[in-house]
């Protein structure tokens, strides 16, 4: 599970394989309903999601954390190549310095399925590694029931 690099101001790695096509893992990350629920916002009474899934495009995202805190988190498509890879220049309108990160996402077929390699660089907030983890075990799980 190659993770790498703790710090703020850093860069965050992840790599996951989940046994499902390409295409299902693509669609989690471009479709607002299933995005929602691997996001961990279900319960969330003010989630909201526009999407404009296409270079240039843009992302506006209102979730809320276990405590009721509101967070958005707007940004634009860099890239999109359907079933392969995503970049997504983004910003929180949090506590945090309004840091642009960018979110880079590649999916790659494998024999098990897909491995994903999700990188944020860089780094704004300490808990964005913890969070990212535990958003990537609810994409498996959500993956694992979709399948």
């Amino acid at each position: 599970m190659g993770e790498a690099i703790l710090n703020v101001g850093e860069s965050l790695v992840l790599r996951r394989t989940f046994a499902v096509a390409p295409r299902k893992v693509w669609r989690a990350w471009v479709d607002a309903a299933a995005l929602r629920i691997w996001f961990g916002q279900s319960d969330a009474a003010c989630w909201e999601a526009d999407m404009d899934v296409r270079p240039g495009g843009r992302l506006r995202l209102v979730m809320q954390d276990a405590d009721g805190k509101r967070y958005e988190a707007r940004g634009v498509y860099r890239e999109v190549v359907p079933d392969r890879r995503l970049v997504i220049a983004w910003t929180w309108n949090s506590d945090t310095a309004m840091t642009e990160a960018v979110i880079t996402v590649n999916l790659n077929q494998t024999a098990e399925g897909t491995e994903l390699e999700f990188t944020l660089d860089p780094v704004v907030d300490p808990r964005e590694r913890d969070a990212w983890r535990a958003d990537l075990k609810r994409l498996a799980d959500f993956l694992k029931e979709k399948s």
